[in-house]
This record gives C-alpha cells, structure tokens and sequence, in this order.
C-alpha cells in the first residue's frame, strides 16, 4: 500500500478544515410556533406599554385643561353646604337667591366656571371664586365693588334711584347698603351729557372721569377724615391732568366751593387743611371759596 505524501496529507486536512462545524439541525415546525409565540408576546407587551403612556398622557392633558377636579368616584353626594364669603355686604340670603334651591343638585353637577362667569357679571361684584369642597360643600367667595360716590337719578315712576358709583366709574344699583354707610358718600354731579346708556339698554356705562377724581376721595376718607365728613357733592369737568382747564369741585357745609386739580392731591389736601386752621377760617361758619388748582398758590375768598 502507497504511503501518502506529506502533500497529500496537507490538502486532506485543509478540506477537513472548510467542512462546517455548526450542528444545528434545520428548524422543526415546534420551534418555529414557539419563536412566533415569543415575538408575539413581545410585541404585545410593547403595544400595551406605549397605550398605558398615552393613557397618561391623554389624563395629564385633561386635568391641565380643567380647573375642575375630574369625576373618578360616579355621580356624588348631593351639596349640603354653601359656604358664602365676601368683603362686602351681599349676605348668604342673597347668594340663596341668586343661586336658587340646591335640593337634587349635586356637587359634581355644577359647572364650577359657569356660575363664576355669571357671578362675576353682577353689576355689584368685581371678582368671583367657586370651587368645590368634598364631600358636599361649595366655597364661593366674593370681592365686591366699593362705592365712592352716590348717583341720584329721576325714575320712570317720577321717583329717584341712587346709584352707586365704583372706583373704576361704574354704576350699578347697591344691593345691601345699610342707609347710615350711604349716607357718609358725597353725592355725584355731572352733565346729563356724559351719562350713556348701555346697549342693551340696563344700565349705563362707566364714567370715564371717576378713576381721575376716586383718588382725591380715597385720601379724604383715609387722611382727612373730619373734612371728607363734610362734603357733600362731587363734580368734576374735563378732569384730564393735560387739559390746563381740568378740575374737581366739592360742595361742603363749610366751603360751599372748593376747587382742585386732578393731580398731586397730597400737597392741595395738605394746603386745605392748614388753610381752614388759620384763626381767620376758622371763626366762619362758611367760607364762599376755596381755589387750590394752581399748584402753590391758594386763592380763598371769605
């Protein structure tokens, strides 16, 4: 028998080399289902992720969208409390009446903005919060409009109507007023001109000359209380601080005319009052008038 060659024996083992060395078998139709089966879980498991992510995110959008807490617990308890809170004079009795019975209504029945918006569409309130209390309360608190002034006006039925005048020049008639806190207001006197009706007709429109002349008033009640005691009417032309004509009138027991610029109240207040100090104002019962529109000066006739 012929020996093989070292040649021979070389080429032999390089084709053993090439020969594969893997022994996996060609895959049953077993394993195959179970790869399916694998790859289908998997993909489920994914789906149900990124649907529990978009369930958040889809809450998270509708609670940021709402001031109002979202119903988890069904239709809830009927409201047993309103809890009423104002700086003002409107009472719970008024709310009951504005609102109207509670029987059957329940707290999460109540549109929180709605009655808000309407609230806040009251000529008497300036600033309105609703919101809900669990388990049964509703919380509303009020900021009401503060009058400066009183209106009177002639009626339809040849009577008067006395309409409170804001700080911001609105007017409404005041529900509330004691008669004794009405009484303390100085009275209103303007032109029949500068009042314009509403375009629905109810009421008129702010008095664009009132956030000019409202702080003369503030610092009078606040600083001069004894003065602003004794005025009795209010009036005011052109009160615009360019216009060099512009002035405010007040009508008092003492001074039947006081006369100032609708600027720097400070230092006229402060000249008033040392002016009506001064031994010869003081022993008159009434002086006929007082001008302190012209910045330092004070023109005064007894």
């Amino acid at each position: 028998m012929r020996k093989k060659t070292k040649k021979e024996s070389s080429q032999a083992s390089g084709w053993k080399n090439l020969a594969p060395r893997s022994s996996r078998k060609p895959a049953s139709a077993a394993a195959f289902r179970k790869r399916f089966l694998t790859g289908a879980k998997l993909f489920l498991l994914v789906l149900g992720v990124c649907s529990l992510g978009g369930g958040f995110w889809w809450l998270d959008q509708k609670v940021s969208l709402s001031t109002d807490p979202i119903d988890i617990t069904g239709v809830g308890t009927s409201v047993n409390q309103v809890i009423f809170k104002t700086d003002g004079v409107l009472t719970n009795r008024w709310f009951g009446n504005w609102f109207g019975p509670m029987r059957s209504r329940t707290l999460m029945q109540l549109d929180i903005s709605r009655i808000r918006k309407e609230l806040e569409a009251e000529p008497q309130v300036e600033q309105a919060k609703v919101r809900r209390q669990y388990p049964s309360s509703l919380v509303v608190e009020i900021k009401e409009k503060q009058p400066v002034l009183v209106l009177r006006l002639r009626a339809k039925n040849n009577g008067f109507q006395d309409w409170m005048v804001a700080d911001d020049g609105s007017l409404y008639l005041g529900t509330g007023y004691p008669t004794a806190t009405l009484s303390l207001l100085p009275s209103l006197s303007i032109k029949p001109s500068l009042l314009r009706l509403n375009p629905d007709g109810a009421g008129y429109s702010k008095l664009d000359g009132i956030p000019s002349v409202a702080p003369l008033l503030a610092l009078a009640r606040k600083d001069y209380p004894g003065l602003y005691r004794d005025w009795q009417i209010v009036s005011y032309e052109r009160p615009d601080q360019s216009d060099p004509g512009a002035h405010v009138l007040v009508r008092s027991g003492k001074v039947s005319s006081i006369r100032f610029a609708p600027n720097n109240y400070k230092a006229q207040m402060q000249r008033l009052k040392y002016l009506l100090m001064e031994p010869d104002f003081r022993k008159k019962n009434r002086i006929e008038s007082i001008d302190l529109s012209h910045d330092r000066s004070v023109y005064a006739k007894i």
